[in-house]
């Protein structure tokens, strides 16, 4: 009954643009709409050895995905949004899931739109390095783990306290042109591990042609702020910046990423005053898209550290090759596998930081609607 009365007051307030391809359309009237979209992705992975034959299960990594978006109009330029997106694990034990929430509350965030002059929005949202990074988060349900895409940490991945503005066509006078500007308040609840942050500014710059070429600039600045002595202390400032492109035409699609960030990971993730001085990524994929729904890719991922302060200068923090093929039987069912070669070597560095360093294989079945 509870949840049935959560709903019931959250249904009435999401309405918002939705940006799903395959979204329900439960109402449409007038201008105001709701959408409803999701998507079930049953997924086991398998640890393999580089070139052993030996193959063990790893991890359950089933979820489904669920969100509602949608629209009001006020008058004929402005109108008000809002969206919110959940996510469920299921692979873990009832009992566990029953004194644990097991939902996860990826985006949440309402705005006005006028016309030409854009939209404003402030809640749980993407960070503006998204914007460039994602052109390379292309195939779905593959974790590359790249650090310019980690959640709640400062303008990359998805965070909150976010206000946003974004302006597409530069005010209607330039086509292919857009821009985003955001603002990121103080956060205090932080996790440990990643320190406190003082309030934050970002950019994002982006070009789209009629020929299928994509260029994205995003860059963030912000303070840290770390917990010492019982006594808030001012660090060294966390900046980044995201250069992405893509050509997505004629059933091909290449893109590139190049981010680097200062002082945004730490060096053991369980000490919350240590950080990276620097941080390298390089991002790479390409596809191509058969009309018998068979779509194969590759995509490699370079993850460095430099860090003056730590015996080994150069630290590998991510690498490695995504072999991966998509099959879709249709715009809602398709099936997949991904073979990840895991480049690391082990060192102290990496064991420090329990990352892994096996290969893995993912398979699994995605619904989506």
């Amino acid at each position: 009954m509870k949840n049935h009365k959560s709903l019931a007051i959250l249904i009435p307030m999401l309405f918002a643009g939705s940006t799903a391809v395959n979204a329900i359309e439960i109402f449409n009237k007038n201008g105001n709409k709701l959408e409803l979209y999701g998507s079930i992705n049953p997924n086991h992975n398998f640890s393999n050895e580089f070139l052993s034959t030996k193959i063990s299960s790893k991890e359950d990594n089933t979820n489904a995905i669920l969100g509602l978006s949608g629209k009001i109009k006020i008058t004929d330029k402005l109108s008000s949004y809002a969206q919110i997106e959940y996510k469920n694990n299921f692979f873990m034990p009832e009992d566990l899931m029953n004194k644990q929430q097991p939902n996860t509350v990826r985006l949440g965030y309402a705005g006005l739109k006028y016309g030409n002059l854009g939209s404003i929005d402030y809640g749980r949202n993407y960070g503006v390095i998204h914007d460039a990074q994602s052109l390379t988060d292309h195939v779905p349900y593959i974790n590359k783990k790249s650090i310019f895409a980690y959640n709640d940490n400062y303008m990359v991945g998805r965070n909150h306290s976010l206000l946003t503005y974004r302006n597409n066509n530069v005010f209607g006078l330039v086509d292919g042109i857009s821009f985003a500007l955001q603002y990121q308040d103080e956060i205090k609840n932080r996790d440990l591990n990643k320190g406190k942050s003082s309030s934050g500014w970002g950019a994002s710059l982006k070009y789209e042609s009629d020929s299928g070429l994509t260029a994205v600039g995003s860059c963030f600045t912000s303070e840290r702020m770390i917990s010492s002595n019982k006594k808030d202390l001012k660090n060294t400032s966390v900046d980044s910046y995201g250069l992405g492109f893509k050509y997505d035409a004629n059933n091909v699609y290449v893109a590139a990423f190049y981010g680097s960030a200062r002082n945004l990971m730490p060096y053991n993730m369980h000490i919350s005053d240590s950080f990276i001085n620097e941080t390298q990524n390089i991002e790479a994929i390409a596809e191509y898209s058969f009309d018998s729904g068979f779509h194969p890719s590759l995509s490699y991922l370079d993850s460095k550290g430099q860090n003056s302060n730590s015996p080994k200068k150069e630290l590998d923090l991510a690498k490695q090759i995504n072999i991966s093929t998509r099959y879709e039987f249709n715009k809602n069912v398709s099936t997949y596998m991904n073979y990840k070669i895991n480049l690391l070597k082990e060192n102290d560095f990496i064991s420090q930081n329990q990352i892994p360093t096996d290969n893995t294989i993912g398979a699994g079945v995605v619904y989506q609607f």
